[in-house]
């Protein structure tokens, strides 16, 4: 593994070790984790043929990392702050990896998940997506958070801002998805990827789009998954 330091960005980054499939998998991690979480993943997909970048998130690692990221005050106050943030540095996170968008995957877990569908619906050439226990469906996504918190409904300013960046209210692109999700998943529901699965397909049921559910599986990544996983990349890239 090697390291690109720089404003804003350091980026983990896992040469292939095997024949190079001339992709690259970037992986946004879940919140309130680290880059070094996801060594042991990345060396894996490594393994498979990709070149692998773990970026660093905003308000984690060494970006000003938050003293209690699981404090439900801290979560609430920037979780949509990271989230939009990262969104936003797509296009310097690409020009500083010297890479283009058709080269690359997009690969998120939880809140991960979130910041890749963002980042995918933004662009045009992105070359696949992988959602695993995050949403599609931003603003549906934060009114089941507010449900479950018994916070108040959101306000029009909130609303405006969470649609501007909602993939659903963006580009379906082309390319090849597949989202994966826990069926009793109590950290970030199932309900999101529903949504925005139905409305992938709402007009081109055809489309190369995968959903993929699993029984009895919480906020995590089991094994099976984690085939699946593997198994589409082989079969699409």
């Amino acid at each position: 593994m090697s390291e690109i330091k720089g404003f804003p960005f350091e980026n983990h980054i896992y040469a292939p070790t095997k024949t190079n499939i001339g992709k690259t998998i970037i992986i946004f991690h879940g919140w309130g984790a680290s880059t070094k979480n996801y060594n042991e993943f990345a060396n894996y997909l490594s393994s498979q043929g990709f070149q692998v970048v773990v970026p660093e998130i905003v308000f984690h690692d060494s970006r000003n990392k938050l003293e209690n990221h699981f404090r439900k005050e801290i979560t609430q106050k920037y979780f949509w702050q990271v989230i939009f943030s990262s969104i936003d540095e797509a296009t310097c996170l690409f020009r500083e990896l010297k890479i283009s968008e058709k080269d690359v995957i997009l690969l998120g877990i939880s809140m991960g998940g979130f910041i890749a569908n963002g980042i995918y619906a933004n662009a045009q050439e992105i070359a696949g997506l992988i959602n695993i226990n995050g949403s599609g469906s931003f603003l549906l996504s934060e009114k089941i958070f507010r449900e479950s918190d018994n916070r108040p409904q959101l306000s029009f300013e909130e609303i405006r801002t969470l649609t501007s960046y909602d993939p659903i209210c963006k580009n379906k692109g082309v390319s090849p998805i597949l989202l994966m999700h826990g069926e009793q998943d109590a950290v970030v529901s199932i309900k999101g990827q529903e949504d925005y699965y139905a409305y992938l397909t709402k007009e081109s049921p055809t489309s190369d789009i995968a959903f993929l559910k699993y029984k009895d599986i919480n906020h995590t990544i089991s094994e099976e998954m984690t085939k699946d996983l593997i198994r589409w990349l082989e079969e699409h890239f």
